[in-house]
């Protein structure tokens, strides 16, 4: 899953207002985040095969430290401890929870789209509901669950100037064309390395245009 894990973290902002958007969007992609650093030092191994699911070409077939069932459970729990030690105020362990939460959707929402290729232990067996075999469902899935994120998002906070209530919709709408370029054809296959520094390109930016989208709202 892509722009879908986000629906979480803007749901998240509404629930913990004093979370930044931004600290969220880093929070649901933090083991992909792992996962193309591992990727690219050669621990973690993916195939990039053209026609591999109707809706994604990447063979993730060896991921363990990143995507597997008790590897989710371990960056949720040192993430949110350490975001609510290094936190300082009141309410600093409730969104250190709230930060572990979101960590760990993205493992829900990977079972979702993914072929039977998230190991649930090392060397466990492996799980995945596979609706990236159809590329209609998975993409109303996604881009349905981030329009409901957003909605969250919008009905919890107000626009700290005339730029909020514009930028919001700039960022959803960069989001869904995000989402449709990731299945436009190509000529050319990346190789494994190549598509990692892609995807934390692409991470990186999201966290920025979060970063500067939630400094316009406030909460309501």
């Amino acid at each position: 899953m892509f722009i879908g894990h986000y629906a979480a973290a803007f749901a998240a902002r509404a629930v913990k207002p004093s979370l930044p958007l931004w600290q969220l969007f880093v929070a649901v992609q933090l083991v992909d985040f792992a996962w193309a650093g591992l990727v690219l030092t050669g621990v973690e191994k993916v195939r990039v095969t053209e026609g591999f699911m109707q809706a994604s070409m990447l063979d993730l077939h060896h991921m363990p430290y990143t995507h597997s069932l008790v590897a989710a459970v371990v960056w949720a729990i040192a993430a949110g401890g350490l975001y609510a030690a290094l936190r300082r105020g009141a309410g600093k362990w409730i969104a250190g929870l709230i930060i572990g939460m979101a960590v760990f959707s993205h493992w829900l929402a990977d079972l979702i789209v993914h072929a039977p290729d998230l190991a649930l232990w090392f060397g466990g067996p492996k799980v995945g509901f596979g609706l990236w075999n159809s590329m209609l469902w998975s993409n109303v899935v996604e881009i349905g669950g981030l329009l409901i994120g957003a909605a969250i998002y919008f009905a919890h906070t107000k626009p700290r100037r005339r730029a909020g209530r514009w930028a919001p919709i700039g960022l959803i709408a960069f989001m869904i064309a995000l989402q449709v370029y990731n299945h436009l054809p190509v000529e050319t296959l990346p190789e494994a390395p190549q598509f990692a520094i892609m995807a934390l390109a692409g991470y990186v930016i999201l966290v920025l245009a979060a970063w500067a989208t939630d400094r316009t709202r406030e909460p309501a």
